[in-house]
């Protein structure tokens, strides 16, 4: 199987945000997706291994910072290689808090929602979640995975749905 086909399905980039224990947290994800539009509803798809998903899972809610494409590199790999179980991902970021979850100030939208349910695989679990509140932060264009990797020259942590391995 040629794997790198995946990489044709189209992707965003995302922050998934949450409270635990009262702190923000949250970690990269490029698995988001609105499934329906009344009610409307996402789904994101979070690591078992990852702290993030502990805590959407204590918590119940979520938030889903869409970035543009001139956000900083330095917010994705804050993100997306670093543990939040021994890292405070919002050291120096003030969030904001919009729909009782804290947000990205550097996000270009942001997405609320609280659980409505969840589907387990073997190594991620999908949030199903119901929107709270949203709106529009920033003016930019929605950063996709594709403009990640082929501009940004990013590349994928072990935890991420789409990991190539080196």
């Amino acid at each position: 199987m040629n794997k790198t086909a995946l990489f044709n399905l189209s992707y965003g980039v995302y922050v998934v945000t949450t409270w635990a224990k009262g702190k923000p947290t949250g970690c990269t994800a490029n698995s988001a997706m609105q499934i329906t539009s009344s009610p409307a509803t996402i789904a994101v798809s979070i690591n078992h291994d990852n702290f993030t998903n502990e805590c959407i899972k204590d918590t119940g809610v979520f938030a889903v910072n869409i970035l543009g494409e001139n956000v900083d590199p330095m917010v994705i790999g804050s993100f997306g290689f670093r543990s939040g179980r021994d890292t405070d991902k919002f050291e120096g970021v003030e969030p904001l808090v919009k729909g009782y979850l804290p947000v990205l100030p550097q996000a270009m939208s942001y997405i609320t929602c609280k659980v409505i349910n969840t589907m387990e695989t073997d190594t991620h679990t999908i949030f199903l979640g119901e929107v709270t509140d949203a709106d529009n932060l920033l003016t930019d264009t929605p950063m996709t995975y594709s403009y990640y990797h082929k501009v940004i020259k990013g590349t994928a942590p072990k935890n991420a749905p789409t990991y190539q391995g080196e």
